[in-house]
């Protein structure tokens, strides 16, 4: 199916240097096209994705041209007919077309047969024409996330597809194709054979989508992902939470989500952290949102604000202050309290042992004057002065 401009070219071409490309392909007899996620992106209005460019040249006449045009050219897969070329400083992955079947009436066509699903399968040129073998844009438009083909043949090509499956549900889903979904249920088995670090990266996309507990659910309704992780305590909680912040103005955190629907223990926070391809920064902080002992009651006022604050700084008694909040309905409560938290200096102690030594402190109790100072000042809300907390001492000590 061919769609004559139906998308402006300025969403698919960034610079000048992808149309140096498809002008020079055309110099030397050939096509080239956009392909998968860059069309796809930019027919739904989503950031558009990486770029991907499909050719009818095949890899050594797409090499040949390279050589004679004087830009630098590099494998990448050949197995897969991919290689990349770089112009000025933009580097393009462009992968020949698949020509194993070469009495097929339409390489093109061909081509878009062996791709995973239909929203992946629309091609693209320069001018914004668009080419549609397999009905993408409508099954995009309706929210229909299909494998081409028999469902299982396609899942057989490549068993990590049944987790892009469930990704491109997470991203676009409305509808659920049922052949699609029971060849995935029936093939669940096969994404043992796939490799861990694959399973995790997809993982990782469907748990930072617009529609992520729609997924999650058909994922852990039908055990796909029993041999790699438990189902999560809470899924709804991660609906309610997004509403929230949405209302806020907030943006979307996959520590929060993780968070709040698994409700993990620091154990299970280690586990989820490797799932989910957490970084250092970002385990270290799911585990200390777990460790904090916030509650309600450590918001009521400045001075519970305060003592907050200074323990756990202002992120985490953000983010901990929305998942107390998952249930309540005074959206205005929500918002002064985020207010007082962003608008509050953490306090500073303000006694140090230079301080206490100017007294003539004994600098072998220095560390004990310190504790009992600090806690005193912290159990005043971290409000009192310098001068207060050396009164203090002076008193005590």
């Amino acid at each position: 199916m061919f769609h004559p401009e139906y998308i402006d070219p300025k969403k698919l071409i960034t610079n000048e240097d992808i149309l140096k490309l498809f002008n020079l392909v055309e110099k030397h007899g050939g096509v080239l096209r956009f392909v998968g996620g860059a069309v796809r992106d930019a027919i739904s209005g989503f950031p558009r994705a990486n770029i991907d460019l499909v050719t009818d040249l095949s890899p050594s006449e797409f090499s040949d041209m390279c050589d004679d045009e004087g830009l630098r050219c590099v494998p990448l897969g050949i197995q897969f007919y991919t290689l990349g070329v770089v112009i000025n400083k933009s580097f393009f992955k462009v992968t020949s077309l698949n020509s194993e079947e070469e009495t097929y009436k339409d390489e093109w066509k061909n081509d878009a047969s062996l791709r995973d699903l239909t929203i992946n399968a629309v091609y693209a040129d320069d001018k914004g024409n668009v080419f549609d073998y397999y009905n993408g844009i409508k099954d995009l438009e309706n929210g229909v996330i299909k494998f081409i083909g028999k469902p299982e043949d396609n899942i057989n090509s490549d068993y990590i597809r049944i987790m892009r499956f469930f990704r491109f549900c997470a991203m676009f889903g409305k509808k659920i194709d049922r052949k699609s979904l029971k060849a995935c249920i029936k093939n669940k088995h096969l994404l043992k054979k796939v490799s861990a670090d694959k399973i995790k990266e997809e993982l990782f996309k469907i748990m930072t989508a617009p529609y992520a507990v729609r997924a999650l659910e058909l994922l852990f309704d039908n055990a796909i992902l029993d041999f790699l992780i438990a189902p999560p305590k809470d899924l709804n909680a991660m609906n309610k939470l997004d509403n929230l912040v949405k209302k806020l103005g907030i943006e979307k955190s996959i520590i929060r989500r993780i968070f709040v629907i698994f409700q993990p223990d620091i154990k299970r926070a280690n586990r989820l952290a490797d799932i989910f391809r957490l970084n250092k920064e970002e385990k270290d902080y799911l585990t200390a949102l777990i460790s904090s002992k916030l509650t309600i009651t450590n918001f009521k006022d400045s001075v519970s604000i305060n003592k907050s604050l200074y323990r756990y700084g202002k992120e985490l008694c953000r983010d901990k202050w929305l998942c107390l909040n998952l249930d309540n309905p005074d959206l205005y409560n929500i918002r002064s309290t985020l207010n007082t938290v962003d608008s509050t200096v953490i306090p500073t102690f303000p006694v140090t042992g230079k301080d206490l030594i100017k007294t003539g402190a004994d600098t072998k109790f220095l560390g004990m004057y310190l504790d009992v100072l600090k806690k005193e000042w912290f159990e005043k809300g971290c409000c009192l002065s310098k001068d207060d907390l050396l009164k203090i001492y002076k008193e005590q000590f």
